[in-house]
């Protein structure tokens, strides 16, 4: 933002294409864009459909040019009997909403402006990347979380949850594990633990901690002594504490932290619109997790790799989906076309792995084979069940380890969606009898 408002400084309107990203233009150009009076320029301002900057030295304000068109397309695209009742994804909204949390480009995900893959070859850890993510800064040293503390009567919660933990997939085990470690807490969570991130922290390390619940013996205990999140996982997931195995996982957590407004992330902000504390918003969005290319799609690409013995096998699996024109968990992704670059990189740190567990070497040739016989390209789903495997971690490892990453953006956009102020909530269009 801060190259954009220099250079709108600097050199007044721009003349860019029109609707590119970051265009400034002055307010008679704005107004003449839309067709409307000053004063309903401000009155659009004032509601936030449309974002402002001071020009240089205080001579009026510049208006970007995206919002100005999208909040046109809006008004052309509505009849005129619909136009008081309608609006798109937000009270007062337009058809896309604003976040300064990630980009998505062909290299992946940008976070605040970083890229994803740049923290992960920077050895950076998954703590540092949701404090990115959180507070807008990335870390100048290493950072350590106090172990959550939770309140009365949690363990026997904990231990009632490890009794049907077998019969639940992990969505809905971590579900319950955060809303268990909140219910210990009172009805104000975020209250009792002092601050929101105090709060984002202590609903991470219970996650993370929930995720023995996938174990032979499964249970649910948090640590007592500071443990980063990679660490934790390891050791809930029977995987070993070798250091290469923990800079892999904090791989996973990064690559998986966020990307942009998927459906799970879209309900975590329309419950944070709604007044919902942060607990409430993980947990929303865990139950939205359910999409091929998040918690489910880390199912069935796990299914799939582990009901096939043998390269042969598992793409004579996906030639039967091809053929059936059935979807095929783990390959594809609508936001990077030419291959899910997070995929890319997570596979190339799992190649490194060594020693690589028999089913591991088996999900590597799986994958490799898919690709080139049949130009199949993993998304980080796959990725993510390829690694498991690599780790011999047990059933379920691959979603919960997803999840965990990606609570670090839903709490984000959270945070932004309060800051934000508006209440979420689409209109409907009727369209029974009448």
């Amino acid at each position: 933002m801060a190259k954009t408002r220099s250079k709108a400084a600097a050199s007044g309107p721009q003349d860019h294409a029109p609707g590119q990203a970051g265009t400034l233009v002055d307010a008679r150009t704005a107004i003449e864009r839309l067709g409307i009076k000053m004063q309903t320029l401000y009155a659009y301002v004032s509601r936030g459909w449309i974002r402002v900057v001071p020009a240089v030295g205080g001579r009026g304000n510049l208006y970007y040019v995206e919002d100005l068109d999208a909040l046109g397309a809006r008004g052309r695209g509505r009849s005129t009997a619909g136009a008081s009742g309608e609006r798109m994804i937000r009270w007062g909204g337009n058809a896309v909403m604003q976040t300064s949390i990630t980009a998505i480009g062909p290299d992946g995900p940008r976070y605040r402006g970083k890229s994803a893959a740049d923290l992960v070859h920077g050895h950076r850890s998954f703590e540092e990347c949701t404090e990115l993510l959180w507070n807008g800064v990335l870390p100048d040293a290493p950072v350590v979380w106090q172990p959550a503390r939770p309140g009365a009567g949690f363990q026997a919660l904990a231990d009632g949850i490890a009794q049907v933990a077998a019969r639940n997939h992990s969505r809905r085990l971590l579900s319950v594990a955060v809303e268990a470690y909140a219910a210990s807490l009172g009805r104000n969570p975020e209250l009792t633990l002092g601050a929101p991130t105090l709060a984002a922290r202590q609903l991470t390390q219970a996650m993370a901690a929930a995720t023995g619940l996938l174990a032979a013996k499964p249970a649910y205990v948090l640590n007592d002594a500071p443990q980063s999140i990679a660490a934790v996982l390891a050791d809930k997931l029977g995987i070993k504490t070798a250091p290469a195995h923990l800079r892999i996982l904090d791989a996973a957590l990064i690559l998986s932290a966020d990307n942009e407004l998927a459906p799970a992330t879209f309900a975590a902000r329309i419950a944070a619109s709604a007044g919902a504390d942060l607990f409430s918003c993980v947990t929303t969005a865990l139950g939205a997790f359910e999409g091929m290319l998040t918690g489910l799609g880390c199912e069935q690409a796990e299914a799939a790799l582990a009901q096939s013995k043998t390269p042969e096998a598992y793409l004579d699996h996906l030639k039967g989906l091809l053929a059936r024109k059935s979807p095929v968990p783990g390959y594809g992704h609508p936001l990077y076309p030419d291959g899910d670059p997070r995929a890319t990189l997570l596979l190339e740190l799992a190649r490194e792995i060594n020693p690589v567990a028999a089913r591991g070497k088996t999900a590597l040739r799986c994958v490799d084979r898919a690709q080139e016989e049949l130009g199949l390209r993993a998304n980080l789903p796959m990725a993510l069940a390829v690694l498991c495997a690599v780790l011999a971690a047990p059933p379920g490892a691959p979603g919960a380890l997803m999840s965990v990453g990606r609570a670090a953006g839903w709490v984000a956009h959270a945070l932004e969606q309060r800051l934000a102020g508006f209440l979420v909530r689409p209109r409907a269009r009727y369209i029974g009898p009448s």
